[in-house]
C-alpha cells in the first residue's frame, strides 16, 4: 500500500558536527566537553538500547543553540562511544552536542552506541525550528490505538493566550498550550485543527494531517522524514535527505524526487537549486522494487537572493573514534541509497539504486587498534526500466524518442498518399501504429482512374451536340456525342491528350404532341349529382401549349367528375311525430295494480341538402312536448290466466325469480312491496305469493304491443332478471272454471232474493251471495243458504280453453273446464274430465241426472269461479245451472278434498 506521510511547511534538516557544513544545512555542530575526552560512568554496565533515547529541545528559534545528549551514561569499561550523525552527513564522536540552527525547518539528530564489533540500533530526534509563524509539530503517521504526541512551535517574538485542540475523530476538543497526546481508535485520515489567539493579531486556525494505519510488523513508516530546511534563496543550492530507520532501510530499493519545479531526482540525499521565488511542493516516493511503499512531502520557501554572502560556520576537527577493541575483528555496514543513470537499448538510460556494503577490519595502526575499511562493494538495489529509447525504422533510420515520422503501406497508392499515410511517433523504443506503415516515399494516385503512372485510351472525356431537323422546324433539338480522349495518371493529377468525337450518345428527339388537361370543366347537368367534362388542350412533350393542328388524328380524351349546379334548389325539411313513453314516478292507488307511464310527443324536423353530391340529411332538431300521464291501473282482482296458467311449482318458481331479481328490476321491487298484504288472510281464504297458502302469481302485459299482449314471466329462479321496459304487472292469477253463460244460484244484495243469473253478470255486478248447501248432514237436502262471496274470479284477456259440455238425460246441459270440480253421486267432489257418460250429476235436492254425453270444445273467451268467505266444505257447494258445483276452494286449498266423501249422509240410488 502505497502510505502518503504529509509533512507541514517546515522541511527537516540534519545536525553536522565537526563537519564542513552542507549546502543550506542551516545549522552547526558544537562539542560541549572539549575533542577528546567522553564522559563516562567506571563500573557502570554497558548502555543497551531498551529505554535509550535524545534528550534535547524539541522546538528552537531560528538562531538559538540546541543541546542534545543521551538519557543514559557509557560504561568506561565497555570501550562504548556515542557516534552522532546526520542524514547524508558526517559522524562525530561525542556524548553530546550543540546546534545553532540559521533557517526554519525540521532537523533530526540520530545517535548510535558502538561497542567493539557490535552497534547499538540508532535513536533519533526531531527538533522543529520556526522564524515567523506558528505551526504544528508532530509525526504525520500514527498507528490506532497508540498515542500520539503534538505540540505548537511558536516564534519567540509570539505571545499566545489559548489554544482550542480538535483531533478531527468526533472526540472533546482539548484547550492547552502544552504538548498534547491522543490516542485515534480507527484507521484513517484525519484533520487536526488548532484555533489560537495571541498578541500578534486575530484568531487564526492551523491545520495538521496526520494518516492513522494498522499496526505494522515493524513500526518503520512512522520515524520517516524528509530532513531539509524550509527556505532556500533563488539559485542557492537547497540540501534534503531521507532519514530512515534500519527496520525501514532495509526493504527499501529506491527513492525518487519530484522537486515541484519540474525538476526530478534520485537517491537518499539530494541538492536541488531553485531558479524562481515562489512555495514548491516538495515529494519523495519510497519504492521496494517497483512497488510504492508511501510519498513523503515537504515544502520549500524560495525567496530573493541576497548580495551579501551567508556566513560559514568554522567547522571543528573531528576527534578520532575510539579504537576497536580485538585486532582482527570485522564489521559491516552499508551506506546511504545512492543512484547512477545506466545505458540502456537504443540511446536509452536507466536509473539504477545502490548501496554499498562497506567492510571494516580492527587494525593496529602506530600504537592504537583502529577500524580501517578493507572493502567497498557496491550492491544494486534497484534497477529502472528503460526510458527515452530511440526507435529504428523498416529501413534502418534511427528516430530518436519522442519524434514522429509519416510512413505508407504502398508507394503508389490508387488514391492520394494521405489515405495510405500514418503519423508513427517513437516512444521509449516502441514505434505506434501498424508495421503495414513501412515506406518511407509515395507517389498520389488518381482516384478511381489508377495509380500513379496508370494509362488509358479512348476514355470519355465530354460530349459533342449537331443540331437536328424535325418534321414542323422545331429548332434546338441536337444529337449528342461522346467526346473522347487518351489519359495518363501523373503525380495525382490525369493528364488529357488526343481528343476526338467518339460514339452517339443521346440521339436527338423531335418534339411530341399530346392532349393535357386544364382546370376548366364544361356547365354541369344538374342542381345536385351532375356531370362535367374536363377540357383538354394541345401541348408539346415540354407541356408548351401549341397549335391543335398537332394533335390531329389524336382521341379527345373523356374525363367526367360529378358536379351540384345549384345545391340550394334541392335543400327541404321533413317533419315526423312520435309519441315517446317513460315509467313514472306515481304508483297505482291501494288495491290496483299497474303502472302509471308518462307519455310525450316529439317532433323530429330533419333537413335535407346536397352533400357529396347527393340529397342527404343534413341535421334534424328535435322537439319534445310536454310529459302526460297515462294510468294502465286496474282494480286488483285475482284472475284465472289461462295464457299464463302455471302449476302450483311453477308459481313458487316465478316467486323464487322476482324476489331474486326485484333489485335490478323496479317494476318487481314496486309488486313486492306494496301488495305485500296478498300474503295476509282475506275472509276465509288465505292468499300467498309462495307457497304457504293458496298460490298466487303476477302475470304481465306489455304495453308496446297492439293490442297489448301478454309477456310471460321466468318460472325458474335460475333465469336471467331481464324484462322489457314497457311490461307491467297486469294481475294476480288463480284458476277458474265456468263460461259465461252458466246459471249461478245467486244474490246481488242482502235483502234480495236468490235466483239464477249468468256467471258473467254475477261478476260483473259483483253479486254479494251464492246459494250453497245449507249443511253437511246429506246433499239429498233442498234447503240452502246464501254465502258471501269473498272474491269472483275470471280471466285477464280472452284466450283460447278446452270445454267439456255434459249433455244429461232430463235435456239439462253443463259446460266446464276439465278441472272444474263436481259432485258425484257417492258425494264425492270429482273433477268434471273423470266422469263419463252414465255417470250421474246431483241437481239440488239430491237428484240424479245421468250424463247422455260428453264433448269437449274449443272455447276462446273467459271462464269464471268465485270464492266464498268459508272453508267448509257444504259453504263451497255451489248451485250452477241446478247441478252441484264445487268454488275454487277445491282447485286450491281445497283440492285436498277431491275424491273423498263429503257428507255424513249420502244418496242411496233409487231412494228418490
Amino acid at each position: 500500500m502505497n502510505k502518503k506521510i504529509l509533512l507541514v511547511a517546515l522541511g527537516l534538516c540534519a545536525l553536522t558536527a565537526g563537519c564542513s557544513k552542507s549546502p543550506e544545512a542551516g545549522g552547526e555542530l558544537e562539542l560541549t566537553s572539549g575533542n577528546s575526552a567522553l564522559s563516562c560512568t567506571p563500573g557502570s554496565e554497558k548502555v543497551g538500547t531498551e529505554g535509550l533515547s535524545i534528550q534535547g529541545n524539541s522546538v528552537s528559534q531560528a538562531g538559538e543553540s540546541v543541546s542534545y545528549r543521551l538519557n543514559k551514561s557509557l560504561s568506561c569499561d565497555g570501550n562504548q562511544q556515542v557516534v552522532w550523525k546526520t542524514v547524508g552527513g558526517s559522524t562525530y564522536t561525542a556524548t553530546s552536542v550543540n546546534s545553532t540552527f540559521n533557517k526554519a525547518g525540521t532537523y533530526i539528530v540520530t545517535a548510535k552506541i558502538e561497542d567493539g564489533a557490535s552497534s547499538s540500533q540508532e535513536v533519533a530526534m526531531m527538533t522543529t525550528v520556526v522564524s515567523d509563524e506558528v505551526v504544528v509539530s508532530g509525526p504525520q503517521v500514527g498507528v490506532v490505538n497508540e498515542p500520539v504526541s503534538l505540540q505548537l512551535a511558536v516564534p519567540s517574538h509570539v505571545t499566545l493566550y489559548r489554544a482550542i485542540w480538535n483531533f478531527g475523530d468526533g472526540s472533546p476538543t482539548e484547550t492547552t498550550l502544552q504538548p498534547v497526546q491522543h490516542t485515534f481508535t480507527a484507521v484513517g485520515t484525519y484533520q487536526v485543527k488548532v484555533e489560537i489567539a495571541g498578541d500578534y493579531g486575530n484568531e487564526k486556525v492551523l491545520t495538521h494531517t496526520i494518516e492513522i494505519t494498522e499496526a505494522p510488523v515493524e513500526n518503520c513508516t512512522m520515524a520517516a522524514a524528509i530532513s531539509g530546511p524550509s527556505e532556500a534563496k533563488v539559485d542557492s543550492p537547497i540540501a534534503l535527505s531521507i532519514y530512515m530507520p534500519q527496520c525501514l532501510a532495509d526493504k527499501v530499493t529506491s527513492i525518487k524526487w519530484t522537486m515541484g519545479d519540474g525538476g526530478t531526482a534520485s537517491g537518499q540525499s539530494i541538492q536541488h537549486t531553485y531558479g524562481a521565488k515562489g512555495t514548491y511542493a516538495v515529494e519523495a516516493v519510497l519504492y521496494s522494487s517497483d512497488k510504492a511503499l508511501f510519498t513523503l512531502e515537504h515544502s520549500v520557501l524560495v525567496t530573493e537572493k541576497t548580495t551579501e554572502p551567508e556566513p560559514e560556520p568554522t567547522p571543528t576537527p573531528t576527534p578520532e573514534p575510539l579504537a576497536c577493541s580485538v585486532a582482527g575483528q570485522t564489521r559491516e555496514s552499508h551506506g546511504e541509497i545512492y543512484s547512477e543513470t545506466a545505458s540502456c537499448g537504443i540511446d536509452g538510460t536507466k536509473e539504477m539504486s545502490y548501496r554499498d556494503l562497506i567492510k571494516e577490519e580492527c587494525k593496529l595502526v602506530g600504537e592504537t587498534l583502529k577500524w580501517v575499511e578493507v572493502s567497498r562493494t557496491k550492491e544494486t538495489t534497484h534497477e529502472g526500466t528503460c526510458e527515452g529509447q530511440s526507435c529504428r525504422l523498416p529501413d534502418g533510420t534511427i528516430v530518436p524518442n519522442g519524434t514522429s515520422h509519416v510512413l505508407y503501406s504502398t508507394q503508389t497508392p490508387a488514391g492520394s498518399c494521405a489515405t495510405v499515410s500514418q503519423t508513427r511517433v517513437c516512444t521509449n523504443g516502441v514505434l505506434s501504429g501498424s508495421e503495414s506503415y513501412n515506406q518511407r516515399s509515395c507517389h498520389n494516385g488518381c482516384g478511381d482512374f489508377g495509380s500513379h503512372g496508370t494509362v488509358k485510351t479512348n476514355v470519355v472525356t465530354g460530349e459533342i451536340s449537331i443540331a437536328k431537323t424535325c418534321a414542323y422546324g422545331e429548332t434546338g433539338i441536337f444529337d449528342i456525342f461522346e467526346q473522347v480522349s487518351d489519359q495518363a495518371c501523373v503525380e495525382g493529377q490525369i493528364v488529357t491528350s488526343n481528343t476526338h468525337q467518339g460514339n452517339i450518345k443521346t440521339p436527338g428527339v423531335c418534339p411530341t404532341y399530346k392532349y393535357a388537361p386544364t382546370d376548366n370543366f364544361t356547365a354541369c347537368s344538374a342542381d345536385c349529382g351532375g356531370k362535367q367534362s374536363r377540357i383538354f388542350v394541345c401541348v408539346d412533350d415540354k407541356g408548351t401549349q401549341v397549335d391543335a393542328a398537332r394533335c390531329a388524328g389524336l382521341a379527345y380524351p373523356i374525363e367526367e367528375r360529378l358536379c351540384d349546379g345549384n345545391p340550394e334548389a334541392v335543400r327541404r325539411q321533413e317533419s315526423s311525430v312520435a309519441i315517446e313513453e317513460a315509467n313514472s314516478s306515481q304508483t297505482c292507488p291501494a288495491n290496483q295494480i299497474g303502472v302509471v307511464v308518462n307519455k310525450r310527443e316529439v317532433t323530429t324536423v330533419k333537413t335535407y341538402a346536397c352533400i357529396d353530391h347527393q340529397v342527404q340529411l343534413e341535421g334534424q332538431n328535435v322537439i319534445y312536448g310536454a310529459w302526460v300521464s297515462e294510468s294502465y291501473c286496474r282494480d286488483y282482482v285475482a284472475h284465472r290466466c289461462s295464457h299464463d296458467s302455471l302449476s302450483n311449482s311453477e308459481a313458487q318458481g316465478r316467486y323464487e325469480w322476482m324476489v331474486k331479481c326485484q333489485d335490478q328490476l323496479p317494476i318487481i321491487k314496486e309488486f313486492l312491496v306494496y301488495f305485500e298484504d296478498v300474503q295476509k288472510k282475506k275472509g276465509n281464504t288465505s292468499y300467498a305469493l309462495d307457497s304457504k297458502g293458496q298460490h298466487l302469481y303476477p302475470s304481465f302485459m306489455n304495453r308496446a304491443t297492439v293490442p297489448e299482449k301478454p309477456w310471460i314471466a321466468p318460472k325458474k329462479k335460475s333465469a336471467p332478471c331481464e324484462m322489457p321496459s314497457t311490461v307491467y304487472v297486469a294481475t294476480v292469477c288463480v284458476s277458474s272454471c265456468a263460461t259465461p253463460e252458466q246459471q249461478i244460484l245467486a244474490q246481488a244484495e242482502g235483502s234480495g232474493k236468490l235466483q239464477y243469473v249468468p256467471f258473467v253478470e254475477a261478476l260483473t255486478k259483483n253479486y254479494m251471495f251464492v246459494a250453497s248447501l245449507q249443511s253437511a248432514q246429506s246433499m239429498g237436502s233442498k234447503d240452502v243458504q246464501k254465502t258471501r262471496v269473498d272474491q269472483w274470479v275470471t280471466e285477464l284477456i280472452d284466450s283460447e280453453h278446452d270445454i267439456l259440455v255434459f249433455k244429461m238425460k232430463s235435456g239439462r246441459e253443463l259446460r266446464v273446464t276439465p278441472n272444474h270440480p263436481l259432485v258425484a253421486s257417492n258425494g264425492f267432489m270429482r273433477l268434471s274430465q273423470e266422469f263419463k257418460v252414465g255417470d250421474d250429476l246431483v241437481q239440488v235436492g239430491g237428484i240424479l241426472d245421468p250424463i247422455v254425453s260428453i264433448t269437449p270444445i274449443k272455447y276462446f273467451g273467459k271462464v269464471y269461479n268465485v270464492y266464498v268467505k268459508s272453508n267448509a266444505i257444504h259453504h263451497n257447494i255451489i248451485v250452477l245451472n241446478g247441478y252441484l258445483n264445487g268454488s275454487a276452494y277445491f282447485q286450491n286449498a281445497g283440492a285436498k278434498d277431491l275424491n273423498r266423501s263429503l257428507f255424513r249422509k249420502t244418496l242411496t240410488r233409487g231412494a228418490f
